[in-house]
């Protein structure tokens, strides 16, 4: 009798052994499934010679394969096959007939910048655009604090240029002449100063590609949402930056100054990129640097350039010497006002301290220096205007004389030597 209840138990206990490891690896809190429910992906999808010829690729190791540690130390370790493959727990064979993993269903947020931004358009009609598991891998997903992730700090700006450095995504995409900046991104990138801070410094705090053109939702240049659209520049950068962004703002350049400059009223302003370039970021502080950014300046002050280039300054500078005056030495580098504003480096009564900067003995007179000198600007500059018209008026007359008299001269010269050739011509008659 006892036997025959010990038989009967049998395949109880059995059940409960085939359960018992399913309960065991089912996460705190998941619904635990019997057998029967349970669909075990990895007895097919980890068997290479099972997937041999389930799909167009060559050779046993299918595209099918999963090996049975694909999710060890993935953020999605605790996830089941079918919460991201959904309807592919129904049993073998499939009925689906895409795979289709739609992240969004957890990353909602994630997923719909992905969806507004460049790369789901060309993903779509063209299939060249990088999707969830290009940057994020499929099964082995990692947080993107961990340094093995594609996506860490110092590993996402080679992710971005396995196709920014592409020639063929290059060469279709960025073709166009204002598409210089994104032609050079991944070359010109990694020897800037954000770049060189990762790279060899290990920084992680530097700004890479998703600090400034977001992670997901990254839009062209022309996009008015775009974070790299020239209104939105200084926010950008602002976000590390924040000082320097607080000063730009209220400075003549930026969108909270208080006096009436036309340049502000029509929303032609300098932002960061004018001056520091995009992807070609160097140091402020390197001479080279500084030279060229004199004649960035003189891109929108065209009648200033040129009379700076007028001046010791402008001329010592001109031939690479990083030590003369420049802009920012005397306006700043980005609380420039005009000189009519009181809070203005260059305002009559700051004069003395800007100069003795450079030149410690600076006195009042000192500063009745002209940096920027317009000679033809009577009413402006009439201590330069008088002699410089007079030196006009003197060196035309005098090369006008001279020019005269070479003419005259030249004139005269001629006619002397016709006639000493007449002269020795009727001699040579006379004497025959």
């Amino acid at each position: 009798m006892r036997f025959r209840r010990v038989r009967q138990l049998g395949p109880v206990l059995a059940l409960v052994t085939l359960a018992w490891p399913a309960a065991a690896q089912t996460p705190r809190g998941r619904a635990v499934q019997t057998p029967s429910d349970v669909v075990q992906c990895i007895k097919c999808h980890g068997n290479r010679d099972f997937l041999t010829g389930k799909t167009n690729s060559a050779g046993p190791d299918s595209a099918l394969f999963v090996p049975a540690n694909a999710l060890e130390g993935s953020v999605h370790a605790s996830l089941r096959c079918a919460d991201c493959h959904k309807g592919f727990d129904q049993g073998y064979p499939h009925q689906v007939s895409e795979i289709v993993v739609p992240c969004q269903t957890c990353h909602e947020k994630e997923g719909k910048d992905w969806d507004a931004s460049i790369h789901e358009v060309n993903a779509v009609t063209r299939g060249d655009a990088p999707t969830c598991v290009t940057c994020h891998g499929s099964h082995q997903v990692l947080a993107t604090t961990d340094p093995r992730s594609p996506t860490y700090k110092l590993n996402v700006a080679g992710l971005c240029g396995r196709c920014h450095a592409d020639q063929r995504i290059i060469g279709t995409y960025f073709g166009a002449p204002q598409d210089e900046q994104a032609r050079i991104a991944a070359i010109a990138y990694p020897k800037s100063v954000h770049g060189l801070a990762l790279t060899r410094d290990g920084l992680v705090v530097s700004a890479s590609c998703p600090d400034c053109h977001r992670a997901h939702k990254i839009l062209p240049a022309k996009s008015p949402e775009s974070s790299v659209n020239r209104a939105n520049i200084p926010a950008t950068c602002g976000k590390c930056h924040a000082g320097v962004l607080a000063v730009f703002d209220s400075s003549a350049h930026g969108d909270d100054y208080t006096g009436t400059l036309s340049h502000v009223a029509s929303g032609k302003r300098p932002v960061c990129i004018d001056c520091h370039s995009a992807h070609e970021i160097v140091r402020a502080n390197q001479p080279a640097w500084l030279v060229g950014t004199v004649a960035k300046c003189g891109n929108c002050h065209k009648q200033q350039y040129e009379s700076y280039l007028d001046t010791y300054h402008g001329q010592v500078t001109q031939l690479g010497f990083g030590l003369a005056a420049k802009c920012s030495d005397c306006h700043t580098a980005h609380d420039m006002r005009p000189a009519s504003d009181p809070r203005s480096s260059v305002f009559v009564t700051n004069l003395v301290h800007t100069c003795q900067q450079c030149h410690p003995d600076a006195n009042a007179n000192f500063t009745k220096f002209y940096p920027h000198p317009e000679p033809t600007e009577r009413t402006k500059y009439p201590a330069l205007y008088w002699p410089y018209l007079f030196m006009t008026i003197l060196l035309v007359s005098v090369m006008a004389f001279f020019l005269l008299h070479t003419v005259l001269w030249f004139g005269r010269e001629t006619v002397e030597r016709r006639r000493a050739a007449h002269a020795r011509r009727d001699a040579g008659e006379g004497g025959r």
